[in-house]
């Protein structure tokens, strides 16, 4: 992982969206003018595997299901003093066990949850109030998503997204492991030229040895690839590789696409023997077509400028 995007079929994971709160339809209007109707999507990750919504929202419920059966006093205290329970509004109790029955702007989730819990364990609701579960001055906000433990707080991705949630819980779950995808063939078309060096890690060259590697990579593009490149407004990428094995194969791949490339052989005169392969110049190459055959080889960023196709207005992508 690149730790800008994953790779997942012919999907990009960009990142994560976080809470949306009031941005939410702005939020949905840029991304459809920006990507197009059917390139993108959200979506939670869970242990490197896409989750749809139905199988995210298993993960939320059980851990309402979980959270009653280890606190029955709890549970006891719902039946009997609720006759329902409700979210962002009382119509909210007309959702019954649907999730998607959502009758507000607000999506509300955790009071259908909740109900569907209650089914599992064969409980009823058999009090009188109609208990709102929201902020910190609803009665019922014990059994908010930001205070009940997920219940299985490894599968939250790290670093946690925070927020008005807790640590660990339901809602810690829900928003740090939702994430934007973008179809590859999409970032492809939207995305700006660059050019990138990529350097061997393994052989740990001194500071001095590594700057005068990029620089013979780059000058081997311009002299003998004969690039026309503006180096000033448009930096370069410094990436690294863990072996020769790597390097190798990116040089491989790049070649195969046909795009401009420059394997760097040492002299041999201070540091490292002669021939010994410690870099590859790339470019100019389409900014998504580079990264993909980065992640390919493991290969991590030194220097990276911001992505064309990450520019959001309405949205920060948090790095998985």
């Amino acid at each position: 992982m690149t730790e800008t995007f994953k790779i997942i079929d012919d999907w990009i994971i960009l990142g994560r969206p976080g809470y949306a709160g009031k941005k939410k339809k702005l939020r949905r209007k840029e991304l459809q003018e920006k990507f197009g109707e059917g390139n993108w999507k959200f979506t939670h990750l869970v242990n490197d595997k896409l989750h749809s919504r139905g199988e995210a929202l298993e993960l939320y419920e059980t851990s309402y299901y979980q959270f009653f059966k280890n606190n029955p006093e709890i549970l006891e205290w719902l039946v009997t003093y609720a006759s329902d329970v409700y979210d962002t509004a009382p119509s909210n109790i007309g959702s019954g066990f649907d999730y998607s029955i959502q009758e507000t702007d607000a999506v509300h989730l955790h009071d259908i949850a909740i109900r569907r819990s209650l089914r599992k364990l064969e409980k009823k609701f058999q009090g009188e109030v109609l208990l709102e579960i929201r902020g910190e001055d609803s009665e019922g906000y014990i059994l908010s998503p930001s205070q009940v433990p997920f219940h299985q707080s490894d599968l939250i991705l790290k670093p946690h997204l925070k927020g008005w949630w807790g640590k660990n819980s339901i809602e810690s779950f829900w928003q740090s492991n939702k994430v934007l995808l973008v179809k590859y063939d999409t970032l492809v078309k939207i995305s700006q030229q660059m050019v990138g060096v990529v350097l061997r890690k393994d052989i740990h060259m001194g500071k001095g040895k590594f700057c005068v590697q990029t620089a013979h990579a780059i000058v081997s593009l311009i002299s003998e690839k004969g690039i026309k490149w503006d180096f000033q407004s448009k930096p370069i990428e410094i990436w690294t590789v863990k072996s020769e094995e790597d390097l190798l194969g990116i040089n491989r791949q790049i070649q195969k696409l046909k795009i401009n490339c420059s394997l760097i052989r040492d002299a041999g005169k201070t540091q490292l023997d002669p021939g010994t392969k410690t870099a590859v110049g790339i470019g100019p190459i389409n900014e998504a077509i580079f990264e993909k055959v980065m992640y390919s080889y493991d290969a991590k960023p030194q220097e990276i400028r911001k992505r064309s196709y990450r520019t959001l207005e309405n949205l920060i992508l948090y790095k998985l």
